[in-house]
């Protein structure tokens, strides 16, 4: 008796749901804020400060509220305006929200409210307002002790170094001031473990990026059994997207942890690789040759610090289309409804990520993907919750030292 054979399916590759990779982190949150509770500690409060009553930064800052309330985590929304006003400035030109010098002081008299407020444990904003300088400003006056969102400098530094150990006392301090080898007692050339280190702590990342990463490990990318900071050996991802807040952060995480990764932009496309010699940075570059100030300089700095970080240089590549079929992974993050990665172009069994508000992938995407995450908000809200019980954890170990 000859067995029927089962058609396959048109779109093999795997739906990936938001919800299911953020729920054990959920879970771990709602642990440690039950046990909290238990020992009579105050709960973790994170404040939300919104600048303009836009309905998408609206719409976030209530689904946050009850993302946290789920957990039971204490959050308040901080509003430059009064609710009993005509809500109508988002439909306000934008040359003139850009002009809103009022504005601007309004949201800065918040940020510099929570900072001071010692019952606030994090701050997080609604972000972009400005865009520009005037919303970096805004990112660099938020307490780093409070930053949920890892936009601080200090924590900028660390990312794009691969600094990722540091004591409470740190959180702040100049970039550069740090001795991560020092301060561990380990070789520079030793190859760290992934527990921390007693009386350091992990510095905080940023959360989308740090969110898109969660997904990569939850579907295997990467490699667990290769050393901790190298788990993405071998894997090539390209990110259509290199903003300061997401796509560049994101690509350095990517290659600090091993991989090959093509930053594709507006304009341009680089490749973010880690370095493997710390020499290389004393080479000569652009017809000129380093001075010995310069070489010495670099050589202390990199002395201080435990792994190699990545470097960023031209991409062998010259258009999006070679770099997606060169790619195992591939992460879209263009804020625009006309963009699509044709399907055509994917690697055959390739990951793909969407973390954009638009969908940047054709509808047949899983018909050449092995696996597909359309969304990860829900995902980039636990990374925020998971950030604010950190600095909490930081901020009562450095009043304990």
């Amino acid at each position: 008796m000859t067995s029927v054979q089962q058609p396959k399916p048109e779109y093999p590759g795997k739906l990936l749901q938001a919800a299911a990779i953020a729920k054990p982190f959920q879970q771990s949150i709602e642990e440690e804020i039950g046990v909290r509770k238990e020992k009579h500690l105050p709960v973790p409060k994170l404040v939300g400060i919104l600048a303009k009553p836009s309905p998408p930064s609206i719409a976030y800052a209530e689904w946050t509220a009850k993302a946290c309330q789920a957990v039971g985590i204490n959050f308040e929304i901080w509003k430059t305006w009064d609710d009993s006003t005509v809500v109508n400035e988002a439909e306000k030109n934008e040359a003139e929200s850009l002009q809103n010098f009022d504005l601007e002081a309004d949201v800065e008299d918040l940020i510099l409210a929570a900072n001071r407020d010692k019952s606030v444990d994090g701050i997080m904003v609604y972000y972009p307002i400005f865009g520009g300088r005037q919303d970096t400003y805004l990112q660099q006056i938020v307490d780093p002790r409070k930053d949920v969102e890892g936009l601080h400098f200090f924590y900028c530094w660390n990312m794009y170094h691969n600094v990722r150990w540091i004591k409470p006392s740190q959180l702040g301090c100049a970039p550069g001031t740090t001795n991560e080898a020092e301060l561990v007692g380990l070789d520079s050339n030793v190859v760290d473990e992934e527990n921390v280190p007693e009386g350091f702590c992990k510095s905080i990342l940023p959360c989308t990026p740090l969110a898109v990463v969660k997904c990569l490990e939850s579907v295997g990318v990467y490699d667990s059994k290769l050393p901790y900071g190298d788990r993405l050996h071998g894997k090539t991802i390209t990110v259509i997207n290199r903003s300061e807040v997401v796509g560049r952060p994101l690509a350095a995480l990517l290659s600090n942890d091993g991989a090959r990764v093509f930053s594709v932009d507006i304009d341009s496309i680089v490749e973010f690789t880690k370095r493997k010699d710390n020499e290389e940075q004393n080479a000569p570059t652009s017809g000129y040759k380093k001075s010995s100030k310069v070489i010495q300089a670099h050589n202390d700095n990199s002395s201080a610090r435990l792994r190699p970080s990545h470097i960023v240089q031209a991409c062998p590549y010259k258009d999006s289309e070679s770099c997606v079929r060169a790619s195992d992974v591939v992460i879209g993050g263009v804020p625009s409804a006309s963009f699509k990665v044709p399907t055509a172009w994917i690697k055959q069994d390739a990951i793909c990520i969407n973390f954009s508000s638009e969908k940047n992938f054709e509808s047949d995407v899983r018909s050449r993907a092995s696996a597909y995450l359309p969304a990860i908000g829900k995902i980039t809200v636990s990374m925020l919750q998971r950030n604010l019980l950190r600095l909490v954890d930081y901020k009562e170990l450095a009043q304990r030292s």
